[in-house]
Parts: structure tokens; sequence; C-alpha cells
């Protein structure tokens, strides 16, 4: 919240504009997606304004709709006594040019707001509330808004009112339904929770004009990883290949795991690691699976023990990143191999930990304190309650993130829409690659092989979590459109980390 004012006073400090400047350029924004995504025709709009600056963004959007030749009618809630500076010199400028306003205050009549199936702006409250309603008359008039009526859709101008910007709720009666957010600049971190997403709808970011250099400058804590950051991020150099390279230059990697019954789990790590540029791959499995993995990923080396599952495992060769846990299942020799070599293991090669390792140490929690330092771990929320306990709420849940990275000096991957990568410097990052088509078996070892790969060719702990995790996003995002989400299994993700490398490299 800070830092939105922060951005705020310095478009009106060091470029020559005013706030009410500021506020037309939002309300402008907002009115240009809206003639750019809206069928307007003869559908009126009506626009639930408040009275300090979010609403003065909504009276102007009305002036600009009117104008249009839009038929839009602004009710104002006059749920403060106080009204802001800007907003007041909006609704003066709006009844200057004839648009229709009426005020609503508490006991009186609610007004009819679902003629013709209107569209609903909703630009009551801004980021900067943080109080629920407790009032009887006001919460009935949210519960009229969100039940009452038919809309053809709901608009939210920067973030649903009633919504919360950094901190928990318990209450969400009063809380606007959106179809679509309208946002500015940057997302709020309450769209990247599931808890809202029925709250928020589909969100938008339009560009109000902030200073991008002063903006990547600021100092924050939760990061977006989109198209523009990992393309800061990724070292192009590093990424083509010299004319006179060899499969050294590219590093050597090696996946732990599998169990009788599944191999499968391996055998797609292993792919997606090849897919994604290493140089080398080990793949160690039992003895079950070596005919597997072998027909399946002739370009691996296998190394196998006797079993059905694994009993020990040994790395001789040189290796530059390992990945274990993928089908590993949980035998209890399984177990004590894995307890021997946490133990005994050289700490100095970067390591993955996914799928029933995490399991294990779940477990066996006193096994935590032999992972070493930079460790990547790779849960999903049920695995990651298994291991460190259940959170209270989603802001709660981003602490015990950065409190487990801390502590152990560890990165956490806890993977679902917009993935989060917890750092051990307390950093996180949101990614936005991904849809719901990839909640699907085998997708998370097809993540573990690709961040493996790019460990293995050299790039840091923090690098490949941030592009592996993105670049698997990406890849399922095209193979859903070639697929469907339905349709979609591991294997399409797979295929398409190829195409995924050229659109960012590009």
């Amino acid at each position: 919240m800070n830092q939105i004012k922060k951005m705020d006073q310095y478009c009106i400090d060091y470029e020559s504009i005013s706030s009410i400047q500021l506020m037309e350029r939002a309300a402008k924004s907002c009115f240009e997606w809206i003639i750019n995504n809206i069928q307007l025709k003869t559908v009126p709009f009506i626009i639930l304004s408040g009275n300090g600056n979010n609403g003065g963004d909504g009276v102007c959007l009305a002036r600009m709709l009117h104008l249009h030749g839009v038929e839009v009618i602004v009710y104002i809630l006059n749920i403060s006594n106080n009204s802001s500076r800007d907003f007041l010199i909006s609704k003066k400028k709006a009844l200057k040019y004839g648009v229709e306003l009426q005020n609503i205050y508490e006991k009186g009549e609610f007004p009819s707001l679902d003629k013709n199936e209107s569209y609903l702006v909703d630009a009551i409250f801004g980021t900067g509330y943080n109080r629920i309603i407790k009032n009887k008359y006001w919460k009935s008039f949210f519960y009229h808004i969100n039940n009452k009526n038919k809309f053809k859709c709901v608009i939210s101008i920067d973030i649903p009112s009633g919504l919360f910007m950094e901190k928990s709720q318990n209450n969400f009666e009063t809380i606007i339904k959106a179809t679509h957010t309208l946002s500015f600049q940057t997302p709020k971190l309450p769209f990247l929770f599931p808890s809202y997403v029925d709250y928020i709808g589909k969100w938008y970011l339009l560009d109000i004009g902030w200073n991008h250099h002063f903006l990547q400058k600021m100092n924050t804590k939760n990061i977006l990883v989109d198209e523009t950051y990992i393309n800061t991020l990724l070292n192009n150099k590093k990424n083509k290949r010299k004319k006179f390279s060899h499969k050294g230059d590219y590093g050597h990697g090696i996946i732990i795991g599998g169990s009788y019954g599944m191999i499968g789990a391996v055998a797609l790590s292993g792919e997606a690691s090849l897919r994604s540029g290493i140089g080398k791959l080990t793949i160690y499995v039992p003895s079950c699976g070596y005919q597997i993995i072998q027909t399946l990923l002739p370009e691996a080396i296998i190394k196998t023990n006797n079993e059905k599952y694994l009993n020990e495992i040994v790395i001789k060769n040189n290796i530059n990143a390992i990945c274990i846990g993928m089908g590993m299942g949980k035998n209890y020799k399984t177990i004590k191999a894995l307890e021997n070599f946490l133990k005994n293991k050289d700490n100095s090669i970067p390591m993955i930990i996914d799928a029933d390792a995490i399991n294990i140490l779940s477990e066996r929690i006193e096994l935590l304190n032999f992972i070493p330092e930079n460790t990547i771990i790779t849960p999903h929320p049920k695995e990651f309650s298994r291991l460190f306990g259940l959170w209270k709420n989603e802001y709660h849940k981003l602490n015990m993130l950065r409190k487990i990275s801390k502590k152990y000096k560890i990165f956490v991957i806890l993977k679902g829409a917009y993935s989060i990568i917890s750092t051990p410097k307390g950093v996180i990052y949101f990614n936005t690659t991904g849809n719901p088509g990839m909640s699907t078996a085998g997708s998370g070892d097809v993540l573990s092989g690709i961040i493996m790969s790019f460990l293995s060719q050299g790039y840091s702990p923090k690098k490949s979590c941030i592009m592996g995790v993105y670049l698997h996003g990406l890849s399922g995002d095209i193979a859903s459109k070639k697929f469907s989400q339905q349709s979609l299994i591991s294997r399409d993700i797979n295929k398409y980390i190829g195409e995924a490398f050229n659109i960012i490299n590009n």
C-alpha cells in the first residue's frame, strides 16, 4: 500500500502532474478498456461511487462515458462523512457536463440497479480500505448488490470494494463480487490468492504512466514473474550455444527415484531435463525400471540396484545437480537409504527434493536439519502441509514460507496457480504462466526435471527456480491451446518445452 502511494507521489513530484490529473489518467485508462472490450450499444452503465479518490475515478469515468454517448448514472454511497478534495473536483466537473448523480444515505431505500441487465462499475473503496463494514444498512446494501441484481458484468476499479490489500479478513459479505477488475500498473497481492478468485474475477493491468525505472528500483519482497521480468533475468548469451561447445559444457545431472509401478514419474522428469538443455543425464532407479527408462530415454545413462525399490543411493560420477524423490515410494529400506544419503552427501552439489522424498521428510522431520543450504523443495499444498503444517489464511501462508526458507536457508516452490517461489532472503516470487489443465499426474515431475537441468547448466538455485517454473507453465499454456485443458497430460508439457524456449529467447 505504501509503495502505491510512493509511485503516485513520484508521478506528482517529478512529472509535473497534479493528483487530479493522475485521477483523470486512471479514469481514461478504464474508459479505453471499456470501449475496446464492452459492446456498449443501448445498455446503461451504473457506477457505484464512494466519496474518496476511488470514487473520484468512478465519477471521472462516468463523465467520459456520458460524453461518449453512453447512458450512465452514478450512485454516491455516503458511507463516510469526509469527501476527498479530488473527488469533489471530479464531482463538480461531472455535474457541469450533465452526468446524473444520486446520493445514497444510510436508511434510504436501495435503488433498483438491474434495469435492462445493465453494466455495473464498482468504485466505492480503493486500495487503502482496511475495515470491515459493521453498519447493518451498508452490509445489507452490499448483499443487495451481490445477490439481488442481474448485471451483464461487474467491473471493479483497481480492487473490488471491501477487499483488503495487506491483511486477511474473515467477513466476505461486504466485498463486491466483480467479474472484471481493472487495476492500475501492478497486480495487488490478493489477486494471486485462491481465496479471492470469486471476488476478483478476471483481472487486467492498465498503464497509468508510472515511471518504470523508479518502479523497478523499489524495494519489495513480493515480485511477479511475467514475460518482462523473465527477459531481464535470462542470460541470453549463456543460453546460446557456442559453435565448438560439447555436452560437457552443459552439465551432468542425476535423477534419483522410481519404484515398482512408479517408474513413469522418473521418465517424465528425465525427458523434461533433456528437453531443457542438460548436457548429460544419469537416471538412478531400481532394476525394475531399467528396461522402461532405456526404452523411453535412450539418451540417458541408467544406474540401478537389484530391488523393486531403492535400498541404496550412491553417487560416484562427477555430478552438477541432483533431483530426488519422484516415484521412489516409502519402503522402509528406501527411507533408510534417503537418510544415509542426506547425512553423507556432498553439500556442494545443488539439489531438488520432490514428491516421495518430501513425504518421507514429513515423517522424519529431523532429517530437515541435514538438507544443505540452497536446496530446492517442490511441494504441492498437501505435501507442504504434511511437512510444515496448515496455514490459517493466505497471508499466514506467505509468512510460513518466508520463515521456513530463512530458517533452513532453502528455496520452496509451492505449486499451484501463481506458483510461489520462496527464497532464503525472504523474497517471494509469483509465477504468471500455467493453467488448470496442468493439474494432472506427472506435471510436478516435469517441473523438477526442468529445474534440475538449469541447475546442472550452472544457473543459480534462484534463477533455476524462477526460469524453471515459468518455462514449465509456458509449455503447459502452449500445450493447452493445442489439446485443450481437459485433455492435457504431462507428456504434452514436455513436448512443447522447445516451443516455450523459442518464445522466451525471441
